[in-house]
């Protein structure tokens, strides 16, 4: 597995963490607060509200943005890898 992959797949567990192995800390704390602000709003929504309600709009809007937060940080980091490196 090349250097780039991990990154890539590190990223895809934990968006932000593939960044930070590339040493792009402000780009990867970026993707972290950002996903760990909407697991925290997600996870506030859950207990809050029981049933099919308009919360369930909200559920699915904070889910799609953390999938979309998931698959740019992992292609951010494919991308932004160098394809040789000397880490």
């Amino acid at each position: 597995m090349t250097y780039r992959w991990i990154a890539t797949a590190l990223s895809a567990i934990l968006p932000g963490a593939g960044q930070m192995l590339n040493h792009h800390w402000m780009k990867g704390t970026a993707f972290l607060i950002g996903t760990l602000i909407a697991s925290g709003m997600l996870r506030r929504r859950s207990v809050l509200s029981s049933g099919f309600t308009d919360a369930s709009m909200l559920h699915l809007l904070l889910l799609a943005l953390l999938l979309v937060l998931t698959v740019w940080s992992a292609a951010d980091a494919f991308r932004s890898t160098p394809r040789t490196t000397s880490h």
